[in-house]
């Protein structure tokens, strides 16, 4: 069954914030959804860096009042394992 996640990073300082955004797109699985709140402009650009160089991830931002909602996707695979083909390459 799929997950949501609710962080709150508002009040974490920095690099803590960073660090925990980090282990929680670390432990999604395929189909998982994680929504994170932060107030700081610089912060929410900076988990953009970390969610921009995350495979397998999508993200909308939504600015909701002075502060931002980041909305975190880990993608299904296209290919099951089942259907992946393991011929030895030569």
């Amino acid at each position: 069954m799929n997950k949501i996640a609710r962080i709150d990073l508002s009040e974490l300082p920095w690099p803590a914030n960073l660090l925990k955004c980090h282990r929680h797109t670390g432990e999604m699985q395929p189909g998982d959804r994680m929504v994170i709140s932060v107030k700081d402009k610089d912060v929410k650009d900076s988990l953009l860096l970390i969610l921009n160089a995350l495979p397998g991830h999508s993200f909308d931002v939504t600015t909701i009042g002075s502060g931002y909602t980041i909305e975190v996707t880990k993608n299904k695979s296209r290919i099951s394992t089942k259907e992946r083909d393991y011929r030895d390459v030569k």
